[in-house]
């Protein structure tokens, strides 16, 4: 039930970016998936579509985009992809290096339409 708590702490991120608005309505969320955050992207797909009746994001369109790992090298000091799925630069090979991408679950973007509130 990784996905559910990653789903509910994005719920929580979501609601505090709603706050200073009156009667705010989320038209479209795009989130990051890090390659190797651990995260299995269709049991998070099922997760938010089965929970998210009720929320900021029951009428969302909600988009995934793939962050793949990346590196910066300690040897040669360039950051980059690595081809094969492991920590490794892929300009010389080696492995002293720190990984600095393609790990978390981000809010990329979050569209927002702020709805007048009806004059009584």
């Amino acid at each position: 039930m990784h996905e559910y708590s990653l789903f509910l702490s994005l719920l929580k991120t979501i609601e505090d970016e709603l706050k200073p608005f009156n009667n705010p309505r989320v038209s479209r969320a795009v989130l990051l998936i890090g390659e190797f955050s651990g995260i299995d992207l269709d049991y998070l797909k099922e997760v938010i579509k089965n929970f998210k009746v009720g929320t900021p994001l029951e009428d969302a369109e909600i988009i995934f985009e793939k962050d793949p790992l990346r590196v910066i090298c300690f040897s040669c000091g360039k950051e980059g992809e690595p081809q094969e799925k492991r920590a490794q630069c892929p300009f010389c090979g080696s492995f002293e290096v720190k990984i600095i991408g393609g790990l978390d679950l981000i809010l990329k973007t979050l569209e927002i339409e702020d709805e007048e509130s009806p004059s009584d």
